[in-house]
């Protein structure tokens, strides 16, 4: 190596330390004007008495460094140069603002004419992506409600779904699913479920036709939310002869603690006579509402003759299985808690609900769903 070439790599070298304090990124030409040149050239080179002047040293170091492609000459003025830019010495990064994260192939199929989708929209496509890849083997169909519970129903998601069950409802977080809706179902093996039609008189008749009524046994077992609902209709009637429910109710929520006085008032009007009931089960919600509203609900029942008891297998296998998320209420002390806890009896397996309550979180019916209750028998404990 000459001593020219050893001077240029010299200058390059205090040309990229010198950008580098400039906040020089390196994967793009950085412009460099002649005072710049001098001062690198100076910082690496002290001329002699004797010497070439500074810038005609300069200019043959710039030759030798813009022949071997790492500098490139600006245009010259007046036989001058004006400067160069320093090249690029690394790749540009791979700018991952613009890309669309990667999702299951399925899914891509489904949103790929999406243009650009909401902070909302991309979380509902990574929650269903991952519960996509999840997936080995063939999979249940179920109710929607119970579906998107499955899917949304982690802690990470809770900012943006803070009611998984309910995120993929009507329109849910907008976007193509949405207008796609069959192919979104068919892709997450759901279906949605309609409110059950209301029949006060609990009449005996035909199962196909009205979905409450199920055989001659005389239990009547009501159920907080729908999708819960359809799924324990369907495996009641698949496992007919193995239970005593005669109706399935669906409860409407807070609707129960009045509406079960109706089942006096009802029961064998107009020769629709049936067996009489003799007790009342209940499955809702593990929250606070969830149990106030069997708890006010009993006293109605008992002025009927009827007692109103917990389904105890359902509510701790949804303990066991299920994940408590952010509510919307919380028990104001423990006492209140320990109250509205006690209604499901006393078992180590209910011990947990209180912090629950206390913390403001909850239990959705819906992760005691139709894959569960297909699963096993268990349950059916619950409903003889």
């Amino acid at each position: 190596m000459s001593g020219l070439e050893r001077l240029s790599e010299d200058l390059l070298e205090s040309l990229h330390r010198w950008a580098e304090t400039r906040k020089w990124n390196g994967y793009r030409a950085k412009q460099v004007r002649v005072p710049e040149l001098l001062e690198a050239l100076r910082a690496v080179y002290r001329a002699g008495p004797d010497s070439d002047p500074e810038e005609e040293t300069l200019r043959r170091c710039l030759a030798v460094l813009a022949s071997s492609g790492r500098v490139r000459l600006m245009r010259e003025k007046a036989g001058e140069p004006t400067g160069i830019h320093l090249l690029p010495v690394r790749a540009a990064p791979e700018h991952r603002g613009s890309r669309r994260p990667l999702h299951h192939p399925s899914l891509h199929a489904l949103i790929k004419e999406q243009r650009k989708a909401t902070p909302r929209q991309e979380t509902a496509y990574r929650a269903i992506s991952n519960w996509l890849h999840a997936l080995h083997g063939p999979v249940l169909k179920v109710p929607l409600r119970e579906r998107a519970l499955e899917i949304f129903g982690r802690r990470e998601y809770t900012a943006e779904f803070p009611e998984p069950e309910k995120c993929l409802d009507h329109k849910g977080f907008g976007g193509p699913l949405f207008e796609k809706s069959a192919d979104f179902y068919e892709l997450i093996c759901a279906f949605p479920t309609d409110p059950p039609l209301l029949n006060a008189r609990f009449s005996r008749f035909s199962p196909d036709a009205q979905s409450t009524s199920l055989s001659s046994g005389d239990i009547l077992l009501v159920v907080e939310n729908s999708a819960t609902y359809t799924s324990l209709v369907r495996r009641l009637r698949e496992l007919e002869h193995q239970h005593c429910i005669g109706c399935v109710a669906w409860g409407v929520g807070r609707s129960f603690t009045a509406s079960v006085r109706s089942i006096s008032t009802h029961h064998g009007a107009d020769g629709h006579a049936r067996e009489r009931f003799r007790e009342i089960r209940y499955f809702g919600d593990l929250d606070v509402s969830g149990l106030e509203i069997p708890l006010k609900a009993t006293d109605a029942a008992m002025d009927l003759g009827l007692r109103l008891v917990p389904t105890r297998v359902l509510y701790q296998d949804l303990i066991t299985m299920g994940t408590p998320l952010p509510g919307k209420e919380c028990s104001r002390t423990r006492e209140e808690a320990e109250t509205l806890v006690n209604w499901l009896g006393k078992s180590h397996h209910f011990e947990p609900v209180v912090d629950v309550l206390m913390k403001g979180e909850r239990w959705a019916q819906e992760g005691v769903g139709l894959r569960h209750l297909s699963s096993t028998n268990d349950w059916l404990a619950d409903m003889r």
